[in-house]
């Protein structure tokens, strides 16, 4: 009776914790394809769900994306000039060479996000301040 309990117990152990490291492996970043379309239509998509859209060198000045899910999207060299992401999720974004001067990125999380070469002149940061003429990758 005691070695089927151990061996229950072991073989129960070993499915959830493969069980997890498989689940915790795993990125999945899905974007609902209606929102991808109303903002590349419209521009104005707030609180949408954009995870893992492949926005590479798109044209979204003065878009309205408060409170947007942007979680892994690939913004690389796009236009956000002026574009309002307060409160959005770009946490895993890669943000390369975007142009972000005048855009409002109040309350927005970005961690883990990549901002090389992204120009953020007159960007309104993270904690509401200005960021000052010349900072490219990071907020001066």
């Amino acid at each position: 009776m005691l070695k089927i309990t151990v061996s229950f117990r072991l073989f129960v152990f070993l499915g959830l914790t493969v069980g997890c490291l498989a689940l915790s492996a795993v990125k999945t970043f899905a974007f609902v394809p209606e929102d991808v379309e109303r903002l590349k239509s419209t521009k104005k998509c707030p609180g949408c769900d954009l995870r893992g859209v492949d926005l590479r060198g798109a044209h979204l000045e003065q878009a309205e994306m408060e409170g947007a899910n942007l979680m892994g999207a690939n913004l690389e060299g796009a236009n956000l000039h002026d574009a309002v992401l307060d409160d959005a999720s770009l946490e895993q974004a890669n943000l390369k060479k975007a142009v972000l001067s005048g855009a409002s990125l109040d309350h927005a999380t970005i961690d883990d996000a990549d901002l090389k070469g992204a120009v953020l002149d007159g960007t309104t940061w993270l904690d509401g301040k200005v960021c000052s003429k010349g900072s490219v990758g990071a907020c001066k």
